[in-house]
């Protein structure tokens, strides 16, 4: 084994992202001007914005396909590309969503869901990435990166099959999900929930766990992490005859057995199957839950749950894995016994990946509070809207989620919660901007994350135009260059 491979090897295995190489060892090097860590949503959407205006731009990615959980993870359908009274907010998002609905029925022969089509996802952002002239770089991780004495990011270490791969750029953008580039440039950053987080909902009307109150005293104090899952796609299901069932808890005389029935049931001893002291059927996410995609009969299921992951954690995930994994075909089952519409479905496929909701997020300039986003409150540095409810989906057990709708059309999120505090020349789009628990569980939606991406890249373009760091560029010009590009910024 070459010396320098046996150290990354030893590097990797490390639980702290702790500087370990020794640069002047690695002897290839790509240069770009923006580099953008993450090639979900967010990801597209900052190097489709960056690149578009004239800069070098490098899309790291370490799967083989863009769109990240909408694609990979099978997660539809798109949303929050609107406000919550339907006032489209444009941008790229607005783009790419137009351009999947004439590829779902040219490719899908579509009528139902249009957004709901994860293939067609995958394609058109590859062609939106491409025709901007950003560069893709697929099936590489990045593994540590170096910075210098004016606290800049200057270069990332990646790794994959053709070996270590040093990249210099001027601008980063960390687009990752888990907040990667934050954690390993030191930058100051908070995993799951803050401490007592749930407080500001109280007198908003949202401090329900649906049926319930929150109760406090049983939330742990800090660092939940909402759930993980595992989407999946089914056919041969009559949507009609089986969505009055969607989104219900269910008791056992629903389905006309008893608990010793169930009990019967090869599933039942199966995590998330164990039936509790009460007459609710026992299912992983505590309800039945399913939306329409593109084609007609088909649906995708959003029914597994794992609780207490954290998905920054390779061991954490690999359990996860393996849970939801083994309770997708029991759900399958589940469905198909009895829910109406689904006795004659089968399986599609299930997703290539487990679906993260929340790990790291940035503890940036600013910090967007939940009760901000829900109160709809104005931000002078706003560069996107968000739309779409707080949606926490239970932590700790099978409750449906706590939260609810937004109390006006749209959110302001502040440019400031994009910027980290210290890293000069690093932003952050996606699931991992700087939002509390509460405000995450609505920024982390796919348009709301394109919306960010779009932002952030159109930014560090406007950076490396001025020879500036992305803290001192004009948030006006920002603002006018974003709705300029389409973006229906409301100031």
């Amino acid at each position: 084994m070459p010396a320098l491979l046996g150290k990354i090897i030893i590097y990797i295995s490390k639980t702290k992202m702790e500087p370990y190489m020794n640069w002047s060892e690695i002897k290839n090097f790509k240069e770009t001007e923006i580099v953008v860590a993450g090639a979900g949503m967010a990801g597209c959407g900052a190097a489709i914005a960056a690149a578009r205006k004239g800069v070098k731009v490098l899309l790291i990615e370490n799967g083989g396909c863009l769109g990240g959980m909408a694609t990979a993870g099978l997660v539809t359908p798109l949303a929050a590309d609107r406000s919550t009274n339907g006032e489209d907010f444009g941008g790229i998002i607005a783009e790419v969503r137009d351009e999947i609905q004439a590829e779902a029925r040219k490719y899908l022969y579509g009528s139902a869901w249009m957004n709901s089509a994860p293939h067609i996802i995958k394609n058109v952002l590859l062609e939106k990435v491409l025709g901007s002239g950003a560069e893709i770089l697929f099936h590489t991780q990045i593994i540590d990166l170096e910075k210098d004495r004016a606290n800049c990011i200057s270069r990332l270490i990646t790794a994959s099959k053709s070996g270590i791969l040093g990249i210099k750029a001027k601008i980063f953008i960390d687009c990752t999900g888990d907040a990667d580039l934050i954690k390993m440039s030191g930058e100051e950053y908070v995993t799951g929930s803050e401490p007592d987080v749930l407080r500001q909902m109280q007198g908003s009307g949202l401090d329900k766990v649906h049926e319930s109150d929150i109760s406090y005293s049983k939330y742990p104090k800090d660092g939940v992490m909402q759930p993980v899952s595992i989407m999946f796609n089914m056919g041969g299901v009559d949507y009609e005859k089986a969505k009055s069932w969607c989104n219900r808890n269910l008791i056992y005389t629903d389905l006309g057995i008893t608990k010793e029935d169930f009990l019967k049931l090869p599933y039942s001893k199966l995590q998330g199957f164990e039936p509790g002291d009460n007459d609710l059927v026992p299912l992983p996410q505590g309800r039945v839950l399913f939306f329409p995609l593109a084609r007609e009969g088909e649906v995708t299921v959003n029914m597994s749950r794992v609780t207490g992951v954290d998905g920054t954690d390779t061991d954490a995930l690999s359990s996860a894995e393996i849970i939801a994994q083994r309770q997708v075909f029991a759900i399958i089952d589940f469905l198909r016994r009895f829910v109406p519409g689904f006795e004659k479905s089968y399986l599609i496929e299930t997703a290539a990946t487990l679906g993260v909701r929340e790990t790291r997020r940035l503890k940036g300039q600013y910090i967007l509070k939940g009760i901000e986003a829900i109160n709809c409150v104005k931000f002078k540095d706003v560069i996107a809207h968000g739309s779409y409810i707080i949606d926490i989906h239970d932590p700790c057990g099978k409750k449906k989620a706590i939260g609810g709708p937004i109390k006006g059309d749209r959110y302001d999120i502040p440019f400031r919660s994009l910027l980290p505090k210290t890293i000069r020349n690093l932003l952050v789009a996606g699931r991992c901007i700087s939002a509390d628990h509460v405000a995450h569980s609505s920024t982390r939606i796919q348009g709301t994350c394109m919306l960010t991406g779009q932002a952030v890249g159109t930014a560090a373009a406007i950076a490396v135009k001025t020879k500036n760091s992305p803290v001192k560029i004009d948030v006006k010009e920002l603002q006018q260059t974003l709705i300029k590009d389409s973006v229906n910024l409301i100031l």
